[in-house]
Parts: structure tokens; C-alpha cells; sequence
């Protein structure tokens, strides 16, 4: 059974949310900076309550790691989305400056008008609950529409304050909230929307965009995949710089314990220093790891069927050969508590092999295989071969390997020596390609997702063009058209033998 903040059923709220659409039109850019204000002030005036919530959701989550990755992201995301949608919502002309300059002299007025898309439907995701649900709904308000959110039913406690925080602020046709579990999620990417907007494993993902498909509801996909990170042969060869690269690759998985579609899966070492990365890798988390666990600070796994799926990676990697190290030892009653807490101590696994279901599987956990390489090809033949990911890593300088990296693969984005520049730089699209997703936002990217870019054309011209375009014209132009035809052909021929 589905539920909004208002008890009222899915289908209605979209035909309200349509026809208000339909009976106020584009709003002003007044308007739309109104319902981020109160979009955002409903999310802020809630910040304890759901620092909490999450927290509980997950079994536990610190706080710093809500209000950096979900609180603080997403005020960041509502001033560039205040600061710059009236500049962005503006008409503009088409053809360029010379172009529209000589089309205008000529009778001809043409424009490209953003206009909004009308109900767009957002399906939030668990691991961020505020910043991966907020972000692309606020957005969505910004560029003039109505919006549908879908909370994740894995977080019940985040879902209910942000239902009940958007309710207070919104009426129903303008912003409203639906829970429920996976059928209702079915049921919600059924709908008859404008847009929908999902974040979530590909698996599910492919499941959203065929339910969409039977109404041609076009898609935005948010999804994840095998992050790869490679060492540069330069940062192995330094000490130093190899130390600084392991210790920004350990905290990086150890990130939400792993749960982010951003964390590194994998790192490519050169061969030399395999041994020596992995010694850093576990330097750094001695650091840190036994302290958070003793303490209860560790991000737990978000449910028993989380924890269970990691291990069962682990166990099938060993089972076929592959060396798995974890970084903290305990005895039985240890091991058995932290199943019970969902603790999961971040592993290593070396000897990887194409059998192994953790060659293939987005792991979702502070889990990170170490591969060796002999020559950047092997690792650029090996990355052409596999699903494109979100973020490709390099650690190492911006010369012509770092160039090559970039040329020689596909990923959503690519960050060099920091795991996490494509997601909090501001300016840059945010978004996957190939199985990682489809479709990008954050900042302007955001806007133009969900707004139509409209053409708009007049005409001052004393002739109409329909009568160019037959059956019927004027020989002299018929034979015209011929002769430039034949004029471009063999401009081409010349260019071609050049």
C-alpha cells in the first residue's frame, strides 16, 4: 500500500501535481527561489532529527558523516541552484551571435526557451538519504517543476522526518512524498511522469527504466560499478608519494564503511610496489580502524543482507584462490558480535581472478583488491574490457601517462589524486556512463536535466519557406538547389584527397 505525507494515493497526486502544472505555468524565477528557500529551510530546521534518524537507520553513522556528505553537500547545492537559475531559465538566440544577428536582419526571430518539464519523480537512495534524494528534487523545483519523491525503504526513521518536513512546507500539488517498500518503488516507476530521476545499483536500475519505458518516460540512472584506482609508475617510485596515495586510498573505502557508488573497488599497483601499497594500506587503517570499532564510531552495514552478500564475496573469492587479509583479527565471540552489530573491519584481497563473483560485483563494502601491473597498457586493456565505472582514479602527476589514462578509458568521471573531486567540485556534471548511469547533474547540469530547451521561431519574412520544400516550385529554384548540391559533392571529393 502506498502512503504520502498526505495518505493520498500516487496516481491522484500526479494528476494534481499535472494540473497545477498546467494552470500556473513556468513559474518565476521568484517563485522557484521560494520553494528552494522552503525546501532547504525544511531540511535545516530538521538537522538534529536527522542526524539521528540516519543514524538509527543504519545501526549507527556518525554525525560528521551526515552533516559533511549529507547535510553540508546539500546547502551547497541549493545556493548554486538559487544563485544561478535566473541566469539559466533565460531565453537565449539560437545560432549564435553572427547566425542570429543575420537571421534577425533577415525576418527571422528564433530562440531557445528553457522551459520546465512538468511532474518529475524522484527515487531516492539509502546510503545518502538527504543529499542523494534532496539534491536532484530541490534541483528539479529550481528548474520550474513539481516533484514526486520516493524514499528509500531501507531508512523508514529518514523518510518519515524528511515526509513530514516537506509536508509542513508544501502543499501536495506542488511537492509531495511517497513511502512504502519495493513494490511501492515498482508502482512509483510506473507512473506517467515527465522525468524520473533514480539513484541505485544497476540491477534495480534496469528494472526502473523498463517499468518507465511503457510510458516513454525519459530517465535519469545515478548508478555505480567497479571503480578502478590506479598507482602511477612515478608515485611508485617515490616513497613518500606512494605512502600519501595509499593513505587517501584507505580512508576513501573506508568511506560511509564502504557504502558510497563512488568508492574505490579496486587499485592497480605497479608490480615493484605491491608489496610495499599494501603495507601502507593497512598502516593507514591501524590508524584508525581498531579505535572506531573499540568505540562503536564504525558506520555499520546498512542491514543483515548487506553484511551477508560481503562475506559471501569474500568466502567465494578464497574458495577460488584469492588471498583475503582483513585488517583487524578477532576471536569467535568478536566475530559474532560485529555480524550481530553489522560491523564489517575493511579487507584487502589480493589474486583477483575473472572467476571470482568480486571481479564483477559492485561490493558496497570496505572491501579493496589490489591487482599488479607490469606497463600501463595492461591495466588500459584490462579497463576497455569491463563496464565503464562512475569515477576512474590516478595517483600521479598530469603528464602523458595521466593523459593517456584519460583518453584510453570511460568512466563518469575521472579525479586524480583524490577519490572524491568529480562529486563535491562544484561546476562539474555529476553522473555515470554506460552501466555506471545515464545522464548527469549538480549545478547548471542539474537545471538543463530537467528543463526542455524549447525552440521558439517566428518569421517576418514576406515568403513562407513551405514554399520551397514542394512538390510544387519553381523550376529555376529546383535546378538552384541541384547546382548546390552538386557544388557541396565535390567540396567533399577535395577535401577527402587532401
Amino acid at each position: 500500500m502506498s502512503a504520502t505525507a498526505t495518505s493520498t494515493p500516487m496516481s491522484e497526486v500526479l494528476a494534481l501535481q499535472r494540473a497545477a502544472f498546467h494552470r500556473d505555468g513556468p513559474p518565476s524565477a521568484a517563485v522557484r527561489r521560494d520553494r528552494i528557500d522552503r525546501f532547504a529551510h525544511a531540511v535545516l530546521d530538521n538537522t538534529d532529527a536527522l542526524v539521528d534518524a540516519i543514524s538509527a537507520d543504519f545501526g549507527f553513522r556518525g554525525e560528521i558523516t551526515t552533516l559533511v556528505n549529507d547535510v553540508l553537500a546539500f546547502m551547497a547545492e541549493a545556493e548554486i541552484q538559487r544563485a544561478g537559475l535566473g541566469r539559466w531559465m533565460r531565453p537565449r538566440p539560437a545560432g549564435g551571435r553572427v547566425l542570429g544577428t543575420a537571421m534577425r536582419l533577415g525576418g527571422l526571430r528564433a530562440q531557445v526557451v528553457p522551459s520546465p518539464l512538468g511532474v518529475v519523480g524522484v527515487m531516492g537512495m539509502w546510503n545518502f538519504p538527504l543529499t542523494l534524494t534532496a539534491v536532484p528534487a530541490l534541483t528539479a523545483l529550481g528548474a520550474g517543476n513539481r516533484v514526486m519523491i520516493k524514499m528509500s525503504e531501507k531508512v523508514p526513521r529518514t523518510a518519515e522526518v524528511l515526509a513530514n518536513a516537506w509536508h509542513d512546507a508544501f502543499d501536495v500539488d506542488e511537492v509531495a512524498v511517497v513511502t512504502g517498500d519495493a513494490e511501492v518503488s515498482q508502482e512509483f516507476a510506473a507512473l506517467d511522469l515527465d522525468h524520473l530521476f533514480f539513484t541505485g545499483s544497476a540491477e534495480v536500475g534496469s528494472k526502473v527504466m523498463a517499468a518507465a519505458a511503457a510510458n516513454l518516460t525519459p530517465v535519469t540512472l545515478e548508478l555505480g560499478g567497479k571503480n578502478p584506482v590506479v598507482i602511477s609508475e612515478t608515485v611508485a617510485r617515490q616513497r613518500e608519494s606512494m605512502r600519501s596515495a595509499a593513505a587517501r586510498v584507505a580512508a576513501a573505502r573506508l568511506q560511509n564503511s564502504g557504502q558510497a557508488c563512488i568508492n574505490p573497488d579496486e587499485v592497480y599497483v605497479p608490480a615493484s610496489a605491491a608489496r610495499l601499497f599494501v603495507q601502507d594500506i593497512f598502516s593507514a587503517w591501524g590508524e584508525s580502524v581498531p579505535d572506531a570499532i573499540e568505540t562503536g564510531q564504525t558506520t555499520t552495514l546498512i542491514d543483515d543482507a548487506a553484511f551477508e552478500r560481503i562475506h559471501a564475496l569474500l568466502e567465494d573469492a578464497a574458495a577460488k584462490g584469492a588471498q583475503v587479509i582483513r585488517a583487524v583479527s578477532s576471536d569467535a565471540a568478536g566475530e559474532d558480535a560485529m555480524r550481530r552489530d553489522r560491523v564489517m573491519p575493511p579487507v584487502v584481497v589480493l589474486g583477483v581472478t575473472e572467476e571470482m563473483r568480486i571481479d564483477h560485483e559492485e561490493v558496497f563494502g570496505p572491501v579493496l583488491a589490489v591487482h599488479t601491473y607490469e606497463a600501463l597498457p595492461e591495466v588500459l586493456d584490462r579497463l576497455a574490457a569491463r563496464p565503464a565505472p562512475l569515477v576512474a582514479s590516478w595517483y600521479g602527476p598530469d603528464d602523458v601517462d595521466f593523459r593517456t589514462f584519460v583518453a584510453s578509458t570511460r568512466s563518469g568521471s575521472v579525479a586524480r589524486n583524490d577519490w572524491a573531486l568529480s562529486s563535491f567540485t562544484p561546476g562539474v556534471p555529476f553522473g555515470g556512463v554506460g552501466r555506471s548511469g545515464m545522464g548527469s547533474y549538480h549545478g547548471r547540469y542539474g537545471f538543463d536535466r530537467f528543463t526542455h530547451q524549447r525552440s521558439v521561431v517566428g518569421s517576418n519574412l514576406p515568403v513562407s519557406i513551405t514554399q520551397f520544400t514542394g512538390p510544387l516550385v519553381d523550376a529555376r529554384f529546383q535546378d538552384a538547389l541541384r547546382s548546390g548540391v552538386d557544388a557541396y559533392r565535390r567540396l567533399l571529393r577535395t577535401r577527402l584527397r587532401g
